[in-house]
């Protein structure tokens, strides 16, 4: 059954990666609902995103598997729902 999952990862902030990414999830037929990409503050040559996806576990763990493998990619991240990427996108975003 398909349901929301937050995709959260870091990796180097080259320009061909977040197409790399998009790639992989476009491959899988993955829906993106959300996304949001940002420079990391204290080292601009490193950057991360948070999507949020609506798909289902078996091919979420599949799309983790292929992004850990990108050689740009540090760390991958999944949580169920869509609470994680509004909690994250929150800090991301400094909303006074």
């Amino acid at each position: 059954m398909k349901q929301d999952y937050t995709l959260i990862l870091t990796a180097d902030n080259n320009f061909s990666v977040l197409n790399r990414i998009i790639n992989v999830l476009n491959r899988r037929r993955v829906r993106i609902k959300k996304m949001m990409a940002h420079e990391m503050e204290d080292d601009f040559k490193r950057g991360g995103m948070v999507l949020l996806l609506f798909t289902t576990a078996d091919l979420m763990e599949k799309v983790k598997l292929q992004l850990e493998k990108l050689i740009e990619v540090d760390e991958v991240i999944v949580q169920q729902g869509s609470a994680a990427y509004v909690e994250k996108s929150e800090q991301i975003v400094d909303v006074d």
